[in-house]
């Protein structure tokens, strides 16, 4: 794993950065997730414990550790969150070169929540986040479906079933 720094985003608070180039493919970090939170007020503010510290899996909020939790949103992100039997990770989706701020497109594993404009800056930058995977265009879809948890193709199995895509474990549909 590549050693990781937590300072200033452009326009975005803190984020996550590489200190040295990754390649494509390669586990950049860890995905710890502290403890469930099953509500915010569960939240340790005189920590700097917040809600966008928080991520949804299967359903459920947890809290995820720190550097992780500075991951901020891209439309175009450079790396994804993987779950298997390895253990949750960061992941490169292509090569990057030192210094460069890794960011995750939050929608890949998201079956719902709120929707945000977005200011990501990216070529393909969608002007709004969007609310789910499912309300994702479906280029996006297409392209995020390898991605997906097994978490998250087991809970929406019929859902993603009508989308009619590639899907981790069962390339043909």
């Amino acid at each position: 794993m590549t050693e990781l720094d937590v300072r200033e985003s452009t326009g975005r608070g803190l984020g996550l950065f590489t200190k040295a180039p990754v390649r494509a493919g390669e586990r950049v970090g860890k995905f710890e997730l502290l403890r469930e939170v099953r509500s915010f007020s569960e939240l340790r503010e005189d920590e700097g414990e917040e809600p966008d510290h928080c991520t949804m899996i299967d359903g459920r909020f947890f809290l995820v550790a720190v550097p992780e939790r500075y991951l901020n949103h891209s439309c175009d992100p450079n790396v994804y969150e993987r779950f298997d039997s390895s253990g949750n990770g960061i992941v490169a989706l292509r090569d990057i070169a030192a210094e460069s701020e890794l960011t995750v497109d939050y929608l890949i594993n998201n079956a719902g929540g709120d929707s945000w404009d977005c200011h990501c800056g990216a070529k393909r930058c969608r002007g709004r986040t969007g609310k789910s995977f499912f309300a994702l265009p479906r280029a996006f879809q297409e392209e995020y479906a390898p991605l997906l948890a097994p978490w998250f193709v087991k809970a929406h199995a019929e859902k993603l079933r009508h989308l009619s895509i590639a899907l981790p474990g069962n390339p043909s549909k």
